[in-house]
């Protein structure tokens, strides 16, 4: 029983010493001018934040896509006191190649119902 309490009391201190998840940072696929400005967009597995006058979108129920780095979410809105369901939301991070080969070394596909998004990372 001790043993359980110490691990379970040394799990809470990891946490607290993490602290919060912070979001990675996103421009649209060739406008890094986006990078810490208005337009940046903010994903952490957690939520999706896609910039500009959008608003957050919580990201519940990850499943893995088998065979992708993708993960589909059921994704929630909760900007402003607000939380109505937004639907799906699949967000795929690999590699950007074309017919010649490698574009870009990693860009993150976010699909919603609203439509697609192409990012690239911050620097």
């Amino acid at each position: 029983m001790m043993r359980r309490d110490l691990a379970l009391a040394g799990a809470a201190l990891l946490l607290l010493l993490a602290g919060p998840a912070s979001a990675e940072r996103y421009a649209d696929y060739g406008k890094p001018e986006q990078c810490g400005a208005y337009a940046e967009a903010g994903y952490d597995r957690s939520t999706y934040f896609p910039g500009g006058e959008g608003g957050v979108i919580t990201l519940n129920d990850p499943q893995s896509v088998r065979g992708l780095n993708a993960l589909l979410f059921e994704g929630t809105m909760t900007e402003e006191g607000m939380s109505d369901p937004v639907g799906r939301v699949l967000v795929a991070r690999g590699p950007l190649r074309e017919v010649t080969g490698e574009v870009a070394p990693e860009v993150v596909v976010v699909i919603t119902e609203n439509g697609i998004r192409l990012l690239q990372p911050c620097p």
